[in-house]
């Protein structure tokens, strides 16, 4: 049974939070610089595997005795890139629930462990087993990836508050990009050596255990467990978490699977998946064998637009955060409107680029900069919209969200090998490709656009089931409207009243 005095003890959190808007630097920018890192090396791992199957196909080096060639296809290397989806997505779901359960922390510490050790192994094995291990360690990397989005999306939720949230989430997700930025030319360099392609897996394998010591050392699941976290700073973030840190919910499967703004964040996801993957294993094929574009150039250029990703989020995020806490939109619009900018502006560009030939390679890596640039406008989109409709969840519901939008992951690769038939140097081939990639981009964003939530959903409050069976008089807000914004009077009036039909169940 709630009391009154409990409820007053809650609204007088929410108080001092609106009279302490920001706390200054403290542990949770620490912690969300090793949430970066973490993004950067996994993203690394991930991303460096779209060069390396080149230089392990790489003809030319065909008489070199000290690097060992395969002659795999276009169908052979399709399957190797799209391997690490398949482990990826099966996991998605259990991943959700295990960085609930036990913290982002340990689970991210496996994860990086796990593919430090692949990649040390994988030359060796290669060449015992040829491409079916291949796909077999890539299978193992993309099973203990899978955690990254959810335990990342868990600690978010229990590490920012909501004021706070969308600059920190943007600067957290930036790995995403960072590590691609750094990835994708490292490993032509690295590949260019005369170890060749082996350095790339070993020297990931360095940085892998690097960054698992680092992660060890300075990152924590919760504020409370931080070894440097100060009482104020604690505090701080719980008020604006609007919990007391004590209380660990129960998943509410009903709710979150009855939710529409879920799925309507998930068919996004699914948009999202197919041009991120599109670019991020298929670019340096593109560059190279259609335009016509050098190994180690074209390894240098596919950064390039992920560079311009990286600058769209941060903007975005920083304009869009201004935006709704000074009261110009509100939240839900904004998701909205920047993830429409980002899914627009990305079916334009690759529109655009299906129709640029081969002796216009300039013009063609401008239009990929530049769209990769507007598709960073999505940080600011369809995955706030999860944090904001439930932070104590965001991590269960973003592995469902991962989980569907990863059917797009694993098809596209199979796609475009289909579709290029073992010839992407044939352009036409690859407007196709292009073309449907953008139509799959129109339509999901529509669907976002319609059914998109950024309400805090009501099943998200920890205290739910006792407010079920509490008077609806007892937990009436006792602050009046000078004191809280409308939004918050309405939001805990609603609570108050309302329970969802699912936790009535």
């Amino acid at each position: 049974m709630v009391n009154e005095k409990n409820c007053k003890e809650k609204f007088e959190m929410i108080s001092e939070r609106l009279s302490d808007k920001y706390y200054g630097y403290g542990v949770r920018h620490l912690q969300s610089v090793c949430m970066c890192f973490c993004m950067i090396a996994l993203f690394i791992a991930r991303g460096s595997m779209a060069v390396a199957v080149l230089a392990m196909t790489d003809l030319t080096r065909r008489k070199d005795k000290s690097v060992k060639i395969y002659e795999w296809d276009k169908n052979i290397q399709g399957l190797i890139l799209s391997s690490f989806f398949w482990g990826y997505t099966i996991m998605q779901i259990p991943a959700g629930i295990l960085a609930k359960r036990y913290g982002g922390k340990p689970v991210l510490l496996v994860a990086l462990l796990a593919n430090g050790i692949m990649c040390a192994l994988l030359p060796t094995l290669a060449l015992l087993g040829g491409w079916k291990i291949v796909c077999a360690c890539r299978v193992v990397m993309g099973l203990t990836q899978a955690c990254l989005f959810p335990a990342t999306h868990t600690l978010l939720g229990r590490w920012l508050p909501a004021h706070e949230r969308t600059t920190f989430t943007a600067v957290v997700y930036g790995g995403t990009q960072i590590g691609t930025i750094i990835a994708m030319p490292m490993s032509g360099l690295l590949a260019d050596t005369a170890i060749g392609w082996k350095l790339i897996f070993y020297s990931v394998s360095a940085l892998m255990f690097t960054t698992s010591g680092f992660w060890y050392f300075f990152s924590a699941s919760t504020p409370k467990e931080h070894r440097l976290m100060t009482e104020e700073e604690r505090e701080y973030i719980e008020r604006g978490l609007h919990t007391s840190g004590g209380k660990a919910p129960k998943t509410p499967w009903r709710c979150i699977l009855k939710s529409k703004g879920l799925w309507a964040a998930a068919i996004a996801q699914v948009g999202n998946a197919c041009s991120y993957v599109l670019f991020f294993v298929d670019m340096p094929t593109y560059l190279e064998k259609g335009l016509n574009i050098s190994l180690k150039n074209s390894a240098s250029l596919s950064a390039l637009p992920y560079a311009g990703m990286w600058v769209g989020n941060i903007v975005s995020a920083l304009v869009s955060e201004k935006m709704f806490n000074g009261g110009i939109l509100p939240v839900g619009t904004c998701r909205k409107l920047f993830n429409s900018i980002a899914f627009f502006g990305m079916a334009i560009g690759l529109a655009g680029l299906s129709f640029i030939g081969e002796g216009h390679q300039n013009l063609a890596v401008v239009t990929l900069i530049i769209t990769l640039t507007v598709s960073g406008f999505s940080a600011s989109g369809f995955l706030m919209s999860i944090l904001d409709m439930s932070p104590n969840f965001a991590g269960v519901m973003l592995s469902l969200t991962n989980f569907t939008a990863n059917i797009g992951s694993i098809a596209t690769p199979l796609v475009t090998s289909f579709i290029l038939q073992n010839d992407p140097t044939d352009l036409s081939r690859w407007r196709t490709v292009f073309l449907i990639v953008s139509a799959v981009m129109i339509l999901c964003n529509i669907v976002y656009m319609i059914f998109g939530t950024s309400t805090r959903q009501d099943w998200d409050d920890p205290d739910i089931q006792d407010k079920a069976k509490a008077d609806p008089e007892e937990i009436r807000p006792t602050l009046t409207s000078s004191q809280m914004s409308k939004e918050e009077e309405a939001n805990s009036l609603f609570i108050a009243v309302r329970t969802p039909t699912c936790v009535k169940d």
